[in-house]
């Protein structure tokens, strides 16, 4: 008699089943965070554990539950090689002084009347080539609060501006963990995404950029102390060579970019030049360059600001990110192998028929999402495994309700009192979150814009003709198997 075991039989997930499936996984992310205190890291790995009784139920063994986490992480093995190089730039364009150059330019062309735009624009400079708020607003941040409230501006007002541009870097910036997760959840390219989001990024960021300006010319003539300011400027000046010649890494990025060439390459092309700028330029050794790349800028400067600020980057420093990510996408990968998610995405594509109602949809499954979890990891992980799907059933690509997660998951944060990037903001500017909440004039407006983008379908991005015929092709060969 031949004892080989026979496949159990799979049922089909109803719609309760996956919701409660769904409420379970929210319920024990949000509790691990919030009372048991754990990582994040470790909860989103521990969490493929709370999905796999779900899969028992419907017949998947738990060598299939582990096969269906694996698939949804094998194709984003080229971001995390992504990630890790992006560590290692941002480390060779700190010791390179590229960075620095961008901080001490900016700290330069400070003036009191145009203080409020200065520090938006600032912030935004510091930001995006760092890719952390959370660092941005502790370091230059603070000095531009020192700054703001020396002239007499209301400390919230400041604060909307410093916190504004933090988070138009860590949402918009190809080195931040935020486009990077967002992008390798979607499966697309990062540069395709963030090209993407560009438009109703630049619309955000320039009408803030004119709020700021008007709300600050009330204080044009206004005499200040920038001690620390001076400060900051001598501590650069005595760490580095600032000239342009500091700017051609990013300059060497730039360029590939626009050429085409991919992320991996261009910021390994970049981080190459950087490392002869730091060697010929700066005085640093190859060794020591080297070591910055694999764990980190490290300065001792007198200057504490400066010291925060520059002290990181480098591959370790994206190992976290990098089981983040793994942890994230292997719930997506066991949510969508058992079913669970397609059972929702055919519930909801039986009411929503137009873009304008994908694009609602989005926004508030992202808004619940990340304000129940606490962490835009999860939003961007569930909303950005379920949405793609059905915006594909009516032609359009993933790059649609990427820039509204993207953009909401990074961006609610700010106005979330739970939330630990809202208290760590107010923490840093000592200033009520209801008090700078108002004058976040960036994260609000993002939103804003991405959903009248959205809804009324400014520059969405369709699939061909082709393209479509080529995935109902490939469903019905799916379904005669």
């Amino acid at each position: 008699m031949s004892s080989t075991k026979q496949p159990r039989e799979k049922k089909k997930a109803s719609l309760g089943f996956s919701i409660l499936t769904v409420l379970v996984l929210i319920a024990f992310i949000t509790l691990m965070l919030t009372v048991g205190k754990a990582p994040i890291v470790v909860v989103m790995i521990l969490a493929w554990l709370v999905l796999v009784p779900f899969a028992l139920y419907l017949g998947y063994s738990m060598h299939e539950t582990e096969k269906f986490a694996l698939d949804l992480i094998k194709p984003a093995i080229g971001v995390i090689a992504l990630l890790i190089a992006v560590g290692g730039m941002v480390s060779i364009w700190l010791c390179a002084g590229t960075v620095p150059a961008l901080i001490y330019w900016g700290l330069k062309i400070i003036s009191p009347g145009a203080f409020l735009l200065v520090a938006f624009i600032l912030t935004s400079i510091v930001a995006l080539p760092t890719g952390t708020s959370w660092g941005t607003v502790a370091t230059i941040g603070v000095a531009m609060m020192g700054v703001g409230l020396g002239l007499g501006l209301p400390a919230g007002v400041v604060a909307g501006a410093v916190i504004s541009g933090a988070y138009f870097g860590n949402g918009f910036s190809p080195v931040s963990d935020a486009p990077l997760m967002q992008s390798s959840v979607l499966g697309i390219d990062i540069w395709d995404h963030i090209k993407f989001m560009a438009p109703t990024t630049g619309i955000a960021w320039l009408i803030s950029a004119v709020l700021y300006g008007i709300l600050g010319a009330r204080y044009a003539g206004t005499s200040v102390d920038l001690a620390s300011v001076n400060d900051m400027l001598a501590s650069l000046e005595s760490l580095f060579h600032i000239n342009v010649v500091t700017l051609i890494p990013m300059a060497v990025v730039l360029v590939m970019m626009i050429m085409r060439y991919s992320a991996l390459m261009s910021i390994l092309c970049g981080s190459v030049v950087g490392i002869f700028v730091a060697v010929f330029m700066q005085g640093f050794s190859v060794a020591e360059v080297t070591g910055f790349m694999k764990s980190g800028f490290s300065v001792t400067c007198d200057n504490a600001l400066i010291s925060t600020l520059l002290n990181r980057g480098g591959f370790t420093s994206m190992y976290e990110l990098v089981a983040i990510i793994v942890g994230s996408l292997g719930i997506g990968g066991i949510l969508k192998g058992t079913g669970v998610l397609n059972v929702i995405i055919e519930s909801l594509s039986k009411h929503i028929k137009s873009l304008a109602g994908l694009t609602i949809t989005t926004f508030v499954a992202s808004v619940i999402t990340n304000a129940m979890v606490g962490t835009y990891y999860f939003c961007m992980t569930f909303v950005g495994t379920l949405m793609p799907e059905l915006y594909k059933k009516q032609g359009y690509k993933p790059e649609n309700p990427g820039r509204i997660i993207n953009n909401v998951a990074n961006c609610l944060v700010v106005f979330l009192p739970w939330n630990i990037g809202a208290q760590y903001m107010s923490s840093q500017t000592g200033v009520a979150i209801k008090d700078f909440a108002p004058f976040a004039f960036f994260p609000i407006l993002i939103m804003l814009v991405d959903l009248i983008f959205g809804i009324f379908g400014i520059g969405a991005a369709k699939y061909t003709p082709e393209e479509m015929a080529q995935f109902a092709a490939e469903e019905a060969a799916v379904k005669a198997e």
